[in-house]
């Protein structure tokens, strides 16, 4: 089945995984931090972009031109700004993603919840139920 005419209402009605539709509790927290991340991305991606046209358009090669640019070393301010505002960056990603991931992990489970270890094998899946003391697969 070809999903390329499709809408994505129609997509997302074929498909049960959709990160754009939650229908869980975890599924709301994953989705405002993915959007979170993706806005932080998104303006990383501009200013990036919108400093890389403007570097060259201004500094483009012109006929009759060939002197070599003004070299400058050791801007101080320069090197810490380039330095702390991606630390800076990292450390808020970092800790949105540690309190979803937090707060996820410690959730309270549900009354009458199963316990259930999935184990991959090779060509099948094991499944463990230690409250009841029995072992299935596939």
């Amino acid at each position: 089945m070809r999903y390329s005419g499709m809408s994505t209402m129609l997509a997302a009605q074929i498909s049960p995984t959709n990160i754009f539709a939650p229908a869980s509790t975890p599924a709301h927290s994953i989705h405002e931090l993915y959007l979170f991340v993706l806005a932080v991305t998104g303006a990383i991606f501009l200013v990036v972009f919108s400093m890389l046209v403007y570097a060259a358009v201004k500094y483009r090669s012109r006929p009759g031109d060939d002197r070599e640019p003004v070299q400058i070393y050791g801007s101080d301010q320069l090197e810490l700004a380039w330095t702390v505002i991606p630390v800076l960056i990292v450390m808020v990603l970092f800790l949105s993603s540690a309190r979803v991931i937090h707060a996820l992990q410690d959730a309270p489970k549900p009354p009458g919840a199963i316990e259930v270890t999935a184990v991959g094998h090779q060509f099948w899946w094991e499944y463990r139920y230690p409250q009841y003391g029995f072992v299935t697969a596939n």
